[in-house]
């Protein structure tokens, strides 16, 4: 079981060593984003998530998958109403 002490001890590497990466910086999120254009989804969309960012330590940065980039291109949708003219 872990105790709070470790917990606390990973925040606050976490908090240390974590960086902002915006998504235009995670590996395979151009492709990503150039496949939902052609796909059909608005260019908004795409723009609104070309200026969000994650939190994330060096090492997670090559473990982003394109689920991610999915899911936070629902959560969008979801926000927006699923509007393509955000």
């Amino acid at each position: 079981m872990t105790s709070d002490r470790d917990i606390a001890l990973r925040a606050l590497d976490f908090q240390k060593r974590a960086k902002q990466y915006a998504l235009t910086e995670l590996p395979g999120y151009d492709k990503w984003s150039a496949l939902q254009l052609v796909g059909g989804v608005s260019e908004a969309l795409i723009a609104h998530l070309d200026s969000m960012s994650m939190t994330l330590l060096p090492g997670e940065v090559p473990q982003v998958s394109t689920s991610v980039f999915d899911e936070l291109l629902g959560d969008v949708k979801d926000a927006t109403g699923g509007s393509a003219d955000v």
